[in-house]
């Protein structure tokens, strides 16, 4: 590689200071940071670089801890069957409506909320279950999502040693109001004791608080709960046996479930039951499935579990056999560990309107993830990121585009994600941002990734995401793909006339136009409806005429008859698709024009930009609400290419009407 001569540097809103030594190589940062992981691109910010924190194993489990990181999935590891449940998908039966949800776009389909307290919106939600045995007896094993309070949650497992549905009786007892046929015992566990039922006799034999260790940290949400249980009381540990799983609020005895009354969700009748393991369907998305809890949902409404069930092989545990990490092709959620933990369950927003701060607040979060059914691991795949829109979250795009999903995904052969983003309303800042950074490290080393062939897209506020992220750190992405995106963190009709969706980064750092010359080498394809009531048209089509002013590769689509909510669900996003062209990242452009807002780094997070291309190591020399920062470097070692001039060529008007383009 050439050396470069000596960089041009010109200062806009604020001066900045060159840290990096002229001469580095394309990608190379003058600093020392920890080594990207395979499959990501250079030059992506610290958050996205930090090793994942460890979750801690409970003083119980004497096992390996393999528990999958795929949901709806269990597998053997040496002496363990370890099952991963969906994250807050804690919702009960569809009984009657008494709260908006939280995901006011992407409602739950079970009814149940907590009382106020240490329950935090979340003390019943199942994470991880897990079943062993040694040379003393059984060890059954539950960890929380959120535990707070010990003596709130509690967990039965029904238990049918025989798998004779013919056998046994149907009711599990202990006041959960639950049914499944054939089962023979059920173990009820809560931090004071473990209690097991016959039940054809009815006998209960108690076997003391002594038999269950409680994992509790107050300084952290989750929690565990390991029982001991003797070989005296339960049949002998050989053959296969069905378990269920079911978890609520304790009784004040811990002895039982306490009933949800009407004033929290509960019809008349209804189980006391918030969540339900091992799910069979949860993998596989229906309409509106937004929680993957709509199986348990209809289930829990009648009080029948017995879908609900894994098969456990005692003979393969004693054994200690170890089954592989579940892989999962097309649709399915995982769970990452995040860096930071920013307190306790769930909370609502401060009012009815959205207040941008985080909603889902524990160590461990979910993502949605599509694997393409070709995926090879042999070959990098893409990696197409869909952000998801204000009061929405993770599963939109599976939940209601399906057929997006197989066009962007499946047919492309990428691999696709969308984020939680701690919350319907983030807008892509501060604690959802480094969700978004987190998925990408998990994603990295889950699978073969391609470095250089991401695409960044999204819808709404996803698609003001698609603006944010990708002009922040615009030598990431391959394209960019904007549908029904303002161009402002809110709402913008035209030049300045705009609406900001909140106080703080969204109001002074909300704005995209000062930072679009950032695209100079990342293509952007913009979507829009022409009856867009929330994203006016007017805004996106002078967005793609300031784009084209500064002669920045941009495509421009405007569907006339399309308003903003329908075009959300009528799931006719081919031609975005069709747009996410097979292109690669530029790597090392002749020159760099980068401006950012300095205000949006955060050292404790590791985000924000700090250089760009082979640009690296900026420090702006002042920085504030709304002040950006510029550099504009060129190097004489590296040719003028010509051919990033221009349009973007691609299909155009694929969704069956016609479009115009720009």
């Amino acid at each position: 590689m050439p050396f470069r001569r000596p960089m041009t540097v010109a200062a806009a809103a604020t001066l900045v200071c060159l840290t990096v030594p002229v001469h580095a190589r394309p990608g190379v940062a003058a600093t020392s940071t920890p080594p990207v992981p395979q499959g990501m691109p250079d030059g992506v910010p610290p958050a996205a670089l930090r090793a994942e924190p460890a979750l801690p194993v409970p003083s119980g489990w004497t096992f390996p801890d393999r528990f999958p990181r795929t949901s709806g999935a269990g597998r053997y590891a040496q002496g363990a069957f370890e099952w991963t449940d969906f994250l807050y998908d804690d919702h009960g039966a569809f009984g009657a409506t008494v709260r908006p949800p939280i995901t006011g776009l992407a409602p739950p389909r079970g009814t149940y909320v907590y009382p106020a307290g240490a329950a935090h919106n979340n003390g019943a939600d199942l994470f991880r279950i897990g079943v062993a045995a040694d040379g003393n007896g059984s060890v059954w094993r539950v960890d929380w999502t959120t535990l707070d309070n010990p003596d709130l949650p509690i967990v039965a497992f029904a238990v049918d040693t025989d798998r004779n549905t013919a056998t046994g009786a149907s009711s599990w007892g202990a006041g959960s109001g639950l049914t499944s046929n054939g089962i023979d015992h059920v173990l009820v566990v809560s931090s004071r004791g473990a209690w097991i039922t016959d039940v054809v006799t009815q006998r209960t034999t108690g076997i003391g608080a002594a038999a269950v260790t409680v994992d509790h940290d107050p300084a952290r949400a989750m929690g565990s709960f390991v029982a001991r249980v003797p070989k005296s009381a339960l049949p002998a540990l050989t053959g296969r046996w069905t378990i269920r799983a079911a978890a609520g609020l304790a009784s004040s005895d811990g002895r039982g479930f306490a009933p949800v009354p009407a004033t929290n969700g509960a019809l008349a009748g209804q189980p006391a039951v918030y969540d339900l393991g091992f799910d069979p369907l949860a993998n596989e998305p229906t309409t509106q499935n937004f929680w993957m809890e709509n199986t348990q949902a209809q289930a829990l409404a009648t009080g029948n579990a017995s879908a609900f069930a894994a098969v456990v092989d005692w003979d393969a545990l004693s054994r200690g056999a170890n089954t592989p990490e579940p892989f999962v092709a097309g649709p399915s959620n995982r769970w990452y560990v995040s860096a930071v933990e920013l307190g306790k369950g769930v909370v609502p927003d401060d009012s009815a309107a959205q207040d941008l701060r985080p909603n889902f607040l524990g160590r461990v979060q979910p993502y949605a993830v599509y694997v393409p059914h070709g995926y090879d691991p042999a070959t990098p795949a893409p990696l197409t990121w869909m952000l998801h829109s204000l009061g929405v979250q993770h599963n939109q795009y599976i939940a209601i585009n399906p057929k997006f999903v197989q066009q962007a995904c499946e047919a492309r052969g990428s691999i696709c994600a969308t984020t939680l983003g701690r919350g319907p309303d983030g807008w892509y800042y501060d604690e959802a941002e480094l969700d978004f950074w987190q998925v990408w490290h998990s994603l990295a080393t889950t699978y073969r990734l391609h470095p250089d062939r991401t695409v960044l897209s999204g819808y709404s506020m996803g698609g003001w995401g698609t603006y944010k992220l990708g002009l922040s750190y615009p030598d990431l992405f391959a394209k960019a793909v904007v549908m029904a995106g303002p161009q402002v963190c809110g709402v913008r009709i035209e030049g300045t006339i705009a609406g900001y969706g909140g106080p703080g980064p969204c109001t002074d750092e909300g704005r995209s136009a000062p930072l679009l010359e950032n695209a100079t080498n990342l293509p952007y394809y913009i979507a829009q409806g022409g009856a867009d009531e929330l994203v006016p048209a007017s805004g996106a089509l002078e967005q793609a005429q300031d784009m084209m002013a500064l002669g920045l590769r941009v495509r421009f689509e405007l569907f006339p008859t399309q308003d903003h909510l329908a075009w959300a669900v009528s799931d006719l996003f081919a031609s975005p698709a069709a747009n996410m062209n097979q292109l690669s990242r530029t790597r090392s452009p002749h020159a760099v024009s980068l401006t950012w807002y300095p205000a949006l780094a955060r050292a404790d997070y590791g985000i924000g930009t700090s250089g760009a291309y082979w640009v690296r190591a900026l420090r702006a020399r002042q920085s504030g609400p709304g002040v950006t920062a510029r550099v504009d470097a060129t190097s004489d070692a590296i040719p003028v290419d010509a051919g990033r001039v221009g349009q973007d060529p691609g299909p155009c008007g694929h969704d069956g009407y016609p479009a115009a383009r720009g």
